[in-house]
């Protein structure tokens, strides 16, 4: 259930069943069809090269003004028995279930059955009154602010491995593991919580008198039409879904862990295909789901930018000025997903993931999204942490410094740009490897020196390795750059410096 929640940088497997002939156009053709508005042929490329430089393993949909302008699989659905990947295919979208349990619940508000300000403990008396958490409210609880304590948050840890094995009912979940006891005061922080939606889904069960996959069905699927989607069951086989794939940080891929369905729940429960997806996209355009006072409200940024049940962000168009952009990602053991939408030129991007590949599927949604705002095409590099880090693990800092300073005039066929460097270096701190990150983060404070960013990323690595001094005068330099770098201030204060 956790999102993978990369730490952001400023604004901003197989080949493809069939890599298209038009990767042999010249990049320049590419970028200049983009100039006049990212023509199918283009944004096809651009995907090519994910799969062909980035290993891209699932499906892709990209659409604008109502038109969907690529539709594409890549991959293996599974890998052991060499079975394609297809357009139909199903994937678990995990957190993407968010935007569907705050519709249900936004819909249930405009009928006056439930109210944003009602209290946890009104809707769930036998649960949470009379406790310290009776006063959270449903606004709280869709915006993430509820102070609630959560389920861990990584999932190499042993809960994982042990308890979320096991099957609940959604009422038994509730009881044995999310405590009343708060974290933090209500509406205070936010906080990114999935036990919250958890317990939304347990609302929306209660005042209705049906299960939330009965809700799910009756309110959204069948009128936005997602004949393919519906809520994971342990007991009920899934045609046509994707078996879901580890792929570690050196590059190792191996079947996902299991986790039982239940224990995502209305969190991250949903699977479905990406045309179901651009369906939810196009009702949410009108009023089929919800009147627009309700989406207004649901697409209204609240604390870190999050509404109810969305991340909502500013962009910056080509042309100049900025659109909003609508988003939220998704990620369960095996899965990866992200859907992006904007109402600027109907602007949508959907990938869906069976090799959990979060850094990859993440920036192949925003580098989407960019071009259908504008910005010209730019086809993607090869990976450098595909290239480093298995050399860093198996031989050391010193080899994987030597590797990086000899690529020679293979360079040009890398990324070697500073969000690229970025993710490599906390992907290496992901790993405990300090000295290594540190080395990575090196080299983008000297690409990019003026970066608030890179300065501070490599005060993290310096921290995580005990270099105190070193990570002192990393974040001031960050702060120079960038005064408002909360990030940095507070990393100052912990360290008790001025």
């Amino acid at each position: 259930m956790p999102a993978l929640r990369p730490r952001p940088t400023p604004p901003l497997s197989r080949l493809a069943t069939r890599i298209g002939l038009l990767m042999c156009l010249p990049a320049l053709l590419v970028a200049g069809s983009a100039r006049a508005g990212a023509s199918p042929e283009a944004i096809r490329q651009l995907l090519d090269s994910y799969a062909q430089n980035r290993q891209f393993n699932g499906v892709v949909l990209v659409a604008r003004d109502g038109d969907v302008l690529q539709r594409v699989a890549y991959g293996q659905a599974d890998h052991d028995w060499d079975t394609p990947n297809t357009t139909d295919t199903r994937f678990r979208v995990g957190s993407l279930t968010k935007p569907f349990t705050a519709t249900l619940v936004m819909q249930l508000v405009q009928e006056g059955r439930l109210r944003l300000e009602g209290r946890l403990g009104d809707y769930l008396p036998d649960l949470y009154g009379d406790t310290p958490a009776a006063d959270i409210t449903l606004a709280q609880l869709l915006s993430h602010t509820s102070g609630l304590r959560d389920t861990p948050g990584n999932y190499d840890d042993p809960w994982w491995r042990t308890e979320a094995r096991r099957a609940y009912a959604p009422d038994a979940f509730a009881r044995a593991w999310i405590p009343a006891t708060l974290d933090g005061p209500p509406g205070r922080a936010f906080r990114y919580i999935n036990n919250g939606y958890f317990l939304l889904g347990l609302i929306i069960e209660r005042v209705t008198g049906q299960r939330y996959e009965v809700n799910l069905a009756e309110r959204i699927l069948t009128p936005a039409g997602m004949g393919s989607s519906g809520l994971c069951q342990a007991d009920a086989r899934v045609p046509r879904l994707a078996r879901g794939y580890e792929t570690r940080a050196d590059g190792q891929r191996i079947p996902a862990r299991y986790i039982d369905p239940s224990v995502s729940y209305a969190a991250a429960g949903l699977y479905a295909t990406v045309d179901d997806l651009y369906r939810f996209d196009r009702a949410l355009r009108s009023d089929r789901l919800l009147g627009a006072p309700a989406r207004k409200a649901m697409w209204t940024a609240r604390q870190q930018g999050y509404g109810y049940g969305w991340n909502i962000e500013s962009w910056p168009l080509a042309e100049g000025g900025r659109a909003e952009v609508m988003l939220h990602t998704g990620s369960v053991p095996g899965y990866q997903s992200v859907l992006l939408r904007s109402e600027h030129g109907q602007a949508f991007v959907v990938i869906l993931d069976n090799d959990w590949r979060g850094e990859l599927v993440m920036t192949m949604g925003k580098d989407l999204m960019e071009v259908l705002l504008g910005k010209p095409v730019t086809l993607a590099k090869k990976s450098l942490a595909d290239r480093l880090v298995p050399i860093a693990l198996a031989q050391g800092n010193p080899a994987m410094v030597a590797a990086y300073a000899n690529l020679g005039d293979e360079r040009r066929d890398y990324d070697t740009g500073e969000r690229a460097l970025n993710a490599l270096g906390y992907r290496l701190l992901r790993l405990q490897r300090s000295a290594e990150a540190i080395s990575v983060f090196e080299w983008n404070v000297k690409a990019h020196p003026e970066s608030s960013n890179v300065h501070d990323s490599l005060g993290e690595a310096y921290r995580a390795a005990g270099r105190t001094a070193d990570a002192v005068a990393s974040y001031r330099r960050s702060l120079a750059r960038d005064p408002g770098n909360a990030n940095a201030a507070k990393a100052l204060r912990e360290l008790g410096a001025p």
